[in-house]
């Protein structure tokens, strides 16, 4: 049967109108989807947002290298040293442990040495003179820095020294203090308690912010660093370091002060105070460093009488002057010379001599580094002697023997200390004139032997103290080449040798005598044809001096 055509058209309407409708509810299905997760989306990242906000407020961060150099928390602590064989060691080692564990800005780290080298060959000046050693050796002991102590016992009493160390291996800080009245255990443990307490007060800061929190700050000082309520704290950072130029130790800092607070809360170890300006928003942050400000120091003068000074009075550190860059000396004697001669023509000889020449020797000595040294010496003798060729006048001859000679060598010190046994190689260049009158026919000539030298010494300490030590060195002249006038012998093939022996005691921090014995021997061989009518086939020079001198450290 067939439809009519007009139903068939309302059947389309119909289906379309329901299409519609299904394709709306799709839509509007997806719409609420993508409102909701829109929605959630939002107050996610806002709660992100808040959430980060409140764990950093301040997104900028203040620091430098130098200023975190200088942040000591942890300390390492190298086996002390000593001269008398390990007597005062295990008792300075068991004090500063002990100071150390009664600190509570320090705390102790176990020491590891940078390599696998014994701890009974440990020569402080290890950590002085390699600063890569050092750097190495706070690293595997996990430190911020490290300490070292040094004991030297003499006849005049204990001297004591505290070096500290930082991650960059540099030497900061050194303190020292002698006693000429101890030697006793209990003197001992006083003397590195006073010098503990002075190590710390010669940092360029008194303590750290420990926490901060909007405006409110906690310092790691309280009632036993002098604090109280109202006072005011100046909150700065450390920018460089003053250093001495040669032993690399810190003699000033330039710093800038970035903000200022006021306390209001103080217990015996912390207090608490508001941030009443800083440089920036968020300038001020855990491990700011805080300088002293209105409360009292010790500085230590002696043993046992510090002085107390307040901050306006307090005036930059400068280290005790202890020789560091070399030495001078002057000494004065008597010279033996003897010179004796053989002519070409007949082979006949003579001789010559002085027993009581004054002779002035001086000497300067500079210390480019702990071993390497530069060195120049002058020794002047003058005298009158018999003229010792017969028929030659004038029947006197005056004399003046000058020897002039540089070095500049290696010296090893056995056992890092500077008064122990070292021994010393050096090159260099050696002079000697013979300047005599003019005689007719002539009897001797004025000479100057030269040539480069290669030296050997060593030193050893023969008291307990190491205060008196005996040394000697010889000096090998090679190439050595010898010149006369007005006239001459022929071609000259010389042969020089020196040696000297020597005797220093210390009798201050800085001065020391040195009786000493000076040998040289200049030999002499001539051929060819000279210009000197009593022309010679060999001549010997021999120069003994006596000498007493003294020498100032610097």
């Amino acid at each position: 049967m067939l439809i009519p055509r007009s139903c068939r058209a309302i059947d389309c309407s119909m289906n379309t109108r329901q299409n519609d409708f299904m394709y709306k509810q799709i839509f509007n299905r997806i719409s609420f989807v993508l409102f909701n997760f829109l929605v959630i989306f939002s107050f996610s990242s806002l709660s992100h947002a808040q959430a980060d906000n409140s764990k950093n407020p301040y997104p900028h961060i203040y620091q430098n290298q130098i200023d975190n150099e200088l942040s000591f928390k942890t300390i390492t602590l190298a086996p002390a040293y000593d001269n008398v064989n390990g007597i005062y060691k295990s008792v300075a080692d068991k004090k500063i442990k002990d100071l150390i564990a009664d600190d509570h800005f320090w705390s102790e780290s176990e020491f590891q040495q940078a390599d696998s080298r014994s701890e009974k060959k440990i020569r402080f000046d290890w950590f002085e003179d390699q600063p890569e050693y050092t750097r190495n050796t706070i690293l595997n002991s996990k430190a911020d820095a490290l300490i070292t102590t040094v004991i030297t016992k003499s006849n005049t009493g204990l001297s004591v020294t505290l070096n500290l160390f930082t991650k960059s291996g540099l030497l900061l800080l050194t303190v020292n203090q002698k006693d000429e009245k101890a030697f006793e255990i209990s003197k001992l443990n006083e003397i590195i308690e006073k010098l503990y307490l002075n190590l710390k007060q010669k940092l360029p800061y008194s303590g750290f912010v420990a926490s901060r929190k909007g405006n409110t700050v906690t310092v790691n000082l309280g009632k036993n660093s002098g604090l109280k309520i109202n006072d005011k704290l100046s909150v700065a950072q450390i920018i460089s370091i003053k250093r001495h130029p040669k032993l690399q130790f810190m003699t000033g800092i330039e710093k800038e002060i970035i903000g200022q607070i006021i306390i209001s809360k103080v217990d015996s170890e912390l207090s608490f105070g508001q941030i009443s300006f800083e440089k920036e928003s968020g300038v001020i942050q855990k491990n700011s460093k805080i300088l002293p400000a209105g409360f009292t120091k010790y500085e230590l003068q002696g043993l046992d009488q510090p002085i107390l000074t307040n901050d306006q009075q307090a005036k930059e550190w400068l280290p005790e002057a202890n020789a560091q860059y070399g030495k001078v000396s002057a000494a004065v004697g008597i010279t033996d010379y003897k010179i004796s001669a053989i002519d070409r023509a007949g082979g006949n000889s003579y001789a010559l001599s002085q027993n009581f020449s004054p002779t002035l020797k001086f000497g300067l000595e500079l210390w480019i580094t702990s071993e390497w040294f530069a060195g120049l010496e002058m020794k002047q003798s003058f005298f009158k002697a018999t003229n010792g060729l017969s028929g030659s006048q004038p029947d006197t001859l005056s004399f003046t023997l000058s020897k002039y000679d540089f070095i500049y060598g290696y010296k090893y010190a056995m056992t890092g200390d500077y008064y122990g046994p070292q021994v010393n190689i050096g090159f260099g260049y050696l002079s000697h004139k013979t300047q005599v009158t003019d005689s007719s026919p002539v009897a001797l000539t004025s000479t100057e032997s030269k040539g480069w030298l290669l030296q050997l010494g060593g030193y050893f300490p023969i008291s307990d103290d190491n205060k008196t030590g005996l040394g000697a060195k010889t000096k090998f002249i090679l190439f050595s080449q010898l010149t006369e006038s007005p006239v001459n012998s022929g071609n000259a093939s010389p042969s020089m040798t020196s040696l000297n022996l020597y005797l220093t005691h210390q009798i201050s921090q800085n001065v020391q005598i040195k009786p000493e014995i000076d040998y040289g021997s200049i030999n002499t061989n001539f051929s060819g044809t000279g210009t000197n009518l009593n022309s010679l086939r060999s001549s010997e020079e021999k120069i003994m001096s006596y000498l007493l001198g003294i020498e100032y450290l610097f």
